[in-house]
């Protein structure tokens, strides 16, 4: 006796796989930026002090890490097929996420730029122009066949 069940897998192409690296980048990126941080709180008592004492610094340790499991959560979820009918929920929320990271980066950061900042905003800014044209092309892709995802089959 053979069963067969329903096939619901989600297909990747160069758009997907260029989102997840983005988002696997920008992740990795944070949780650098998560540990460098609590090392200087460990490790630089004068240089703790002069940015605003550990807790400061410790909330911002944290603000890193979250950033982080947002971008790994979002991604993981927006492909996931058991959610496929969130999906566009799920990618505006990756794109809110992105975009609130970008606006906090240069609110936070009081004009003291630095290479590995501005080249993730360069990261996030391409992660969202790769989700809002994924996102028009699954819009147009439901329109002309009337299915309610691309990527499921």
């Amino acid at each position: 006796m053979t069963v067969t069940l329903p096939r619901n897998t989600t297909r990747f192409g160069a758009l997907q796989i260029a989102i997840c690296v983005l988002s696997a980048a920008t992740a990795v990126c944070h949780i650098y930026l998560g540990v460098i941080t609590q090392i200087m709180v460990a490790t630089q008592p004068e240089a703790t002090a002069a940015a605003g004492g550990a807790a400061a610094l410790g909330f911002f340790a944290a603000l890193f890490y979250l950033d982080a499991l947002g971008y790994i959560v979002l991604t993981v979820a927006l492909y996931l097929p058991a959610l496929a009918r969130f999906r566009r929920l799920i990618r505006w929320a990756l794109i809110a996420l992105t975009a609130v990271t970008i606006i906090a980066y240069f609110a936070l950061i009081q004009g003291h730029y630095d290479a590995l900042g501005i080249g993730d905003k360069i990261v996030e800014v391409a992660l969202i122009v790769l989700l809002v044209v994924e996102g028009r092309r699954e819009r147009l892709h439901a329109e002309v066949t009337g299915s309610t995802s691309r990527y499921s089959t």
